[in-house]
């Protein structure tokens, strides 16, 4: 994660200071869609994301991976099967177990306690400092309440454990797509892919990206990539801009 971006000569940001504001005007092309954006599904238990963690590692035997598809309604995780009274008694009763905590704090955090879910969180980090579930999850309720530069600075403290960690990857790209920050997405997202070219959430970020930026033939790659795993939104893009897949 130390790698440099190339103009403007700014080095990738350390978690612990600015994250570069690296902003291009709209060139007209269409920003991400809705479904890209972090959604309350999305956030994930601690047992559920280091689960996700383990599944990423083993999709590339099935031909490719839409990381959406990994936490939304399909998770056998719900709302009512996260009683916040159960999980406080068992935090209670283990005040010392990370796990605990980790359950508490997800369980806040589907119930819209999102201070609580962070202190909760907190608590963790203080037991296990590099607990990702704890740190992505984090990241997530900063983000759904609006603090978006310190998710920024969570995500990348994941990514600094893990840089392999897709999801923290694509919750960047996402948020850097939106802020029209279109280096600091590729930056975010292509390490990543260098290593696991099946995510198919993160080439058509990168081809977002690719695109805004005037990289229209990395961009067309990306969008390719994306497409073979049918995503519908790169099959748009390449039909957008005159490509046959």
């Amino acid at each position: 994660m130390t790698r440099a971006i190339e103009e403007n000569n700014e080095e990738l940001p350390h978690v612990d200071e600015a994250l570069p504001v690296l902003t291009e005007e709209d060139d007209g092309t269409p920003a991400l869609s809705s479904a890209h954006a972090v959604r309350e599904e999305d956030l994930v238990p601690g047992w559920l994301a280091l689960l996700v963690l383990l599944l990423l590692l083993a999709v590339t035997a099935l031909g490719g991976y839409v990381l959406r598809g990994v936490l939304t309604n399909d998770a056998t995780v719900t709302r009512t099967g996260l009683a916040v009274t159960e999980m406080e008694s068992a935090s209670k009763a283990n005040p010392d177990d990370a796990d605990s905590h980790l359950n508490l704090g997800y369980a806040y955090q589907q119930d819209g306690q999102f201070d609580q879910a962070i202190a909760e969180y907190d608590k963790v980090l203080s037991l296990d400092p590099e607990n990702l579930a704890a740190l992505y999850n984090k990241g997530a309720v900063q983000l759904e309440i609006g603090q978006a530069k310190s998710a920024e600075k969570t995500f990348w403290e994941v990514l600094k454990i893990a840089p392999d960690h897709a999801l923290a990857a694509k919750s960047l790209g996402d948020l850097y797509i939106q802020q029209k920050h279109y280096k600091s997405a590729l930056v975010a997202v292509d390490p990543v892919l260098e290593v696991r070219a099946d995510l198919a959430d993160l080439q058509y970020i990168s081809g977002v990206a690719n695109e805004r930026l005037g990289n229209k033939d990395t961009a067309i790659e990306r969008y390719k990539a994306a497409a073979k795993f049918d995503l519908a939104e790169a099959q748009e893009a390449l039909s957008r801009l005159g490509v046959k897949e």
